[in-house]
């Protein structure tokens, strides 16, 4: 591969504690790579890797086709948007953008220019001369991201940018970075804890786990086709149900059984919450534990066969705690996890999350 990002084994060790072990990630030339996980699981110090801000302990970084190891961190061509616009309070708004121009040698008219133009494509047009402490915080990312791409950078690194940005204004932001993104085709690493903004931006996710990427491919498998328990919980198909297949049906204790698609012994599958339906011939039985309504969607548990599911129903569906339900779920949508995980209990959460 000559060109995008390859991480090769890489290592970091920060006072003593190994952070990041024998991570592997490739996001290809042009593409948007979303990475999530856990707080603590090394994200940030990825980043910070990434831009020569944390020495490897081990394992390579290349960036199109160049080791980033010799090169110093403000020769790598790479370009970061943090969650704080960390615009400069004494600079105009257009010379916070050519700032890294300025840097560069550039000429005060050809920077002027560039600032305008950048401005313009982040919808900030007219806004050069302004005092940057009188924009909105969404303005100020906008501003931010202009400056990030000022310097045309080889990768562009954007570090949960939208967390610190009203709900409101989220939306349209997703669009730009989105846009932005396609049209100049950067290659791009974009950190963040949501999994639905993940979903939508990203042409692929990557999930890291404990210093390591588990699971990298495209946001449909990772929500649907889950390569383990672990990634199959962290991205919210929340039902993983361990027992015996027998002649295509996984029986669990109580006499409940459940069609799937899957040879005979042991296996583990998971359901998305979503995917769980009332039904009163359904063989998922037991009774409510808890209804809550939750805007899009009235989010319920049910006691069946020992075990805790989670389901999700249309909002308008009255569902009270104590009352007797039975559920289904359509075979296409049972997804026998790859690995043999040691069971767990349906509903149970790793503390750690």
């Amino acid at each position: 591969m000559t060109g995008g990002l390859v991480c090769s084994r890489v290592a970091v060790a920060l006072d003593g504690a190994t952070i990041l072990r024998d991570l592997d990630l490739t996001v290809q030339a042009g593409r948007l790579t979303a990475l999530v996980g856990p707080s603590g699981a090394g994200k940030t110090t990825l980043l910070r890797a990434l831009a020569g801000l944390e020495p490897l302990a081990g394992g390579s970084i290349v960036l199109d086709g160049r080791d980033l190891a010799p090169i110093a961190s403000h020769q790598r061509r790479l370009a970061v948007v943090f969650q704080e616009p960390r615009l400069f309070p004494n600079l105009t708004v257009g010379d916070n953008v050519s700032f890294p121009l300025r840097m560069a040698g550039v000429d005060r008219r050809a920077r002027r220019r560039a600032a305008g133009e950048l401005l313009d494509e982040v919808g900030l047009v007219g806004t050069a001369d302004r005092d940057p402490r009188g924009l909105s915080g969404g303005e100020q990312q906008r501003v931010a991201l202009a400056r990030a791409l000022a310097g045309d950078p080889q990768l562009l690194l954007l570090d949960e940018p939208l967390s610190a940005v009203d709900p409101n204004r989220r939306e349209g932001l997703r669009h730009l970075i989105a846009g932005i993104q396609r049209s100049r085709g950067v290659t791009t690493l974009y950190v963040t804890h949501d999994r639905a903004e993940a979903a939508e931006l990203g042409d692929d996710l990557a999930l890291l786990i404990e210093g390591r990427i588990v699971q990298h491919a495209p946001p449909e498998e990772l929500f649907n086709r889950p390569a383990s328990a672990v990634v199959a919980r962290f991205f919210g198909a929340s039902n993983i149900l361990t027992g015996e297949v027998v002649s295509g049906r996984l029986r669990l204790s109580g006499g409940v059984t459940v069609p799937v698609d899957a040879r005979d012994g042991t296996r583990t599958i998971a359901i998305r919450p979503e995917r769980l339906a009332l039904d009163p011939y359904g063989p998922l039985r037991g009774r409510c534990r808890t209804s809550s309504f939750q805007g899009t969607h009235r989010r319920i548990v049910v006691e069946c066969a020992g075990v805790l599911l989670e389901a999700h129903l249309d909002g308008e569906v009255t569902v009270e705690p104590g009352d007797q339900l039975a559920l289904s779920v359509p075979r296409r949508h049972v997804w026998v996890l790859p690995d043999a995980p040691t069971p767990v209990a349906v509903g149970e959460r790793s503390a750690r999350w």
